[in-house]
């Protein structure tokens, strides 16, 4: 039988003072259902005027307010470090926490090769036109592995929880991934399961994630890149997880917009210089056709296929980015696999892309010729 003591919830915010609290009444109605012990630790770094709020709120909610300034990362370590129980639980400030959450996570600590437990996110609030593209991007499907999936190799930090002597035991939280979305959560993940645990699945153990920190279009876009600059940190750190793909689109691009330049110069015709808009417009267009047409995430109508493309593309250029910045060219044509199957579906949509990709540069070509 288990012989874990209790519940410490981590929560790394800032700001988002109303969300907060929503999460905070959620919290306590799950602790209030759960018979062992818990505690709620905010590693919070709120300007002055927020802070006065978060403190107030700790009061009411029964939660420890830990100062503390530097990356998400580092502020759930401090979270677990003043940690008083055996499993660390972590949760968002834009979530909301179900009543039987605790419960649920709990019950699956029965084996000890379970290092942690991945709960089911639900996205909930204004179902949006942009949102409705967000939600055709491969961005979101982490949240729900745990809805069809036994086991996971990494979950989002949104909804998890971990074994407190595992979490020790790995090293916690890598500090030198950058100080913005993405990357450490599937890092610790990684090192959890080399170590030798799983990752434990429950549908039941819901937790609610809000739009509004999703749905802003120029929150969306820095979301995506930093995403994609994460992911060469992953592929730098875990070379056994990643697999060579498709020519990148990025790196079709490069060569297309290497050859506008060149015959602008060549030829002293600045209008070939407008092609560049046009090559680029067909090329989305033409994969938002053929992916509808021929992909299995296909299913949402043209202009949000477009904008898809056009979010995916922003995740691979932070990638590609990142690779030539640190010197890494030779990771472009990789990418990080964590799934199987996953590899099926990159190669199924980076074919079709790569065959837009080719045709747009045909007419590209001709295009310049016949300047």
């Amino acid at each position: 039988m288990m012989n874990l003591n209790g519940f410490s919830i981590v929560i790394a915010t800032k700001g988002r003072v109303k969300l907060l609290e929503d999460l905070l009444i959620s919290v306590k109605e799950a602790r209030k259902n759960f018979d062992g012990p818990s505690e709620v630790l905010l590693i919070d770094d709120s300007n002055e005027i927020d802070v006065i709020e978060v403190e107030k709120m700790c009061d009411k909610y029964d939660a420890q307010r830990i100062y503390f300034s530097p990356s998400v990362a580092e502020k759930r370590n401090v979270g677990v470090r003043n940690a008083r129980y055996d499993i660390i639980m972590f949760l968002d400030s834009d979530c909301i926490a179900t009543p039987n959450l605790l419960n649920e996570h709990y019950k699956l600590y029965n084996d000890e090769k379970v290092g942690g437990v991945a709960g089911y996110l639900e996205f909930v609030g204004k179902d949006t036109w942009f949102w409705q593209a967000v939600d055709k991007t491969p961005f979101t499907i982490c949240f729900s592995f745990p809805k069809w999936m036994d086991t996971v190799p990494w979950t989002p930090t949104a909804n998890c929880s971990m074994r407190k002597e595992v979490f020790d035991k790995i090293g916690g939280f890598d500090r030198s991934f950058p100080d913005k979305p993405g990357g450490e959560d599937v890092d610790l993940g990684l090192r959890m399961v080399k170590a030798g645990y799983i990752f434990k699945c429950t549908a039941d153990g819901l937790v609610y994630h809000s739009k509004k920190t999703w749905i802003p279009v120029k929150a969306m876009i820095k979301r995506l890149w930093h995403y994609g600059s994460a992911n060469y940190y992953l592929a730098e750190k875990h070379p056994d997880y990643v697999m060579e793909i498709m020519p990148r689109k990025t790196y079709l691009y490069m060569l297309g917009f290497g050859g506008i330049l060149a015959s602008s110069i060549l030829k002293f015709n600045p209008w070939i210089l407008m092609l560049i808009q046009i090559w680029f417009l067909t090329d989305i267009m033409l994969s938002a056709v053929f992916i509808n047409k021929f992909a299995s995430y296909k299913g949402t109508s043209f202009l949000k296929q477009c904008v898809v493309q056009l979010l995916i593309l922003d995740n691979e250029l932070g990638y590609v980015f990142n690779c030539i910045k640190k010197g890494k060219p030779s990771l472009i044509n990789k990418d990080v696999v964590y799934f199987d199957g996953q590899m099926d579906g990159i190669q199924d949509t980076s074919s079709i892309m790569t065959w837009c990709n080719l045709i747009s540069l045909m007419l590209l070509i001709l295009g310049i010729l016949m300047l």
